[in-house]
């Protein structure tokens, strides 16, 4: 039979599906990193802290938060009642860090197609623990898990992250510093008056912020332009009466996708779809955010009128990033200075 407290871990897995919803409400002031935000339940005895672009949900009685239904890219912590069993059957409070963890890997090695693929000795704020990673299926879906599990005083903790098999590697890196701000405390987290830490933000002069903190890129548009309302993109425009605009947009990208892979497809697409598409020239090289850019120029017709357009695009982390200015030919090369500061000033927030 399995032991009923060990049997609790499995449902960890399960509670990362609930982690996608509202934000709590808080009453008492503490630390929180820069571009972080409380996802502790009350009551808890840790502080765990998710980015400002992932959504919290503390409702499901789970701490915790996701970036990706779609991924199922989730981050949860909990305290997770165990006592070995004694040769008697009885409850055993001596119970260790190493009991603890042999008692979960047994339990997760019956999850279906389960495959352990590395565990090393870790910390977790200051403690010692226990780091492994596994992949299982859940559905008809391959996941991979990071768990890692530790013992402060007399209570047993567990971290998972989990996501698709296909993008768990890509937020390693942001993993790693959810787990380097874990805190553990002598008193139950009674909730805080700040939910979030936003990064301090220096406006280039001139400038103004166009994009908010649910993006992972910061997006600046000279003050005389204006923030128009797009879906899912950063929009400017020059003015009411020359509508040259510039967006932003970031499109989640499979492991190893370029930005050769991505052009390839677009152009694709344009060729299909936009009447009199044209590349001009061949590409170039260029810089946003810090990262390579290659520039694409191309001109098509819509409504009988000719529109001319730059692309910039780069690759930061899972995603590709596009930069795209659109203007009438005669407007075209009277904002390509805006435009370039525009990109130059993009800064990625990780």
């Amino acid at each position: 039979m399995k032991h009923p407290t060990v049997t609790r871990l499995l449902c960890t897995l399960l509670a990362l599906c609930l982690l996608c919803g509202g934000l709590f409400a808080c009453s008492k002031k503490s630390e929180i990193p820069d571009g972080y935000q409380y996802a502790t339940c009350k009551g808890e005895y840790f502080l765990l802290f998710v980015p400002t672009q992932w959504t919290v949900n503390t409702e499901s009685g789970v701490s915790g938060g996701c970036y990706s239904l779609m991924e199922g890219t989730a981050v949860s912590m909990t305290e997770v009642p165990f006592d070995k069993p004694s040769a008697e059957g009885e409850a055993d409070t001596t119970a260790t860090l190493a009991d603890f963890f042999a008692a979960h890997v047994a339990e997760i090695s019956t999850l279906k197609d389960y495959k352990a693929e590395k565990e090393f000795d870790a910390t977790l704020g200051s403690y010692k623990a226990k780091d492994i990673t596994y992949s299982a299926v859940i559905g008809e879906d391959t996941y991979r898990y990071r768990q890692v599990l530790t013992k402060v005083g007399g209570r047993f903790y567990l971290f998972t992250y989990s996501s698709k098999a296909d993008s768990f590697d890509r937020w390693l890196d942001t993993v790693d510093e959810i787990l380097e701000n874990v805190v553990f405390t002598a008193y139950p987290f009674e909730g805080s008056e700040d939910t979030k830490k936003l990064p301090e933000v220096e406006t280039p002069a001139g400038m103004k912020l166009v994009t908010g903190n649910d993006v992972a890129y910061r997006f600046f548009a000279p003050e005389s332009w204006t923030v128009g309302d797009a879906e899912a993109a950063a929009l400017v425009y020059a003015s009411e009466t020359d509508r040259s605009n510039v967006t932003v947009m970031g499109y989640a990208a499979p492991d190893g996708y370029s930005v050769a892979n991505y052009w390839e497809d677009t152009e694709k697409y344009y060729k299909d779809t936009l009447k009199d598409y044209t590349l001009i020239g061949e590409p170039t090289q260029s810089e946003m955010g810090g990262k390579r850019a290659t520039v694409y120029e191309y001109t098509y017709s819509l409504g009988g009128v000719t529109y001319k357009c730059r692309q910039s695009i780069c690759v930061f982390g899972y995603m590709i990033v596009v930069m795209t200015y659109t203007a009438l030919p005669e407007n075209y090369d009277a904002h390509m200075a805006e435009v370039e500061k525009m990109q130059g000033e993009l800064t990625f927030r990780r």
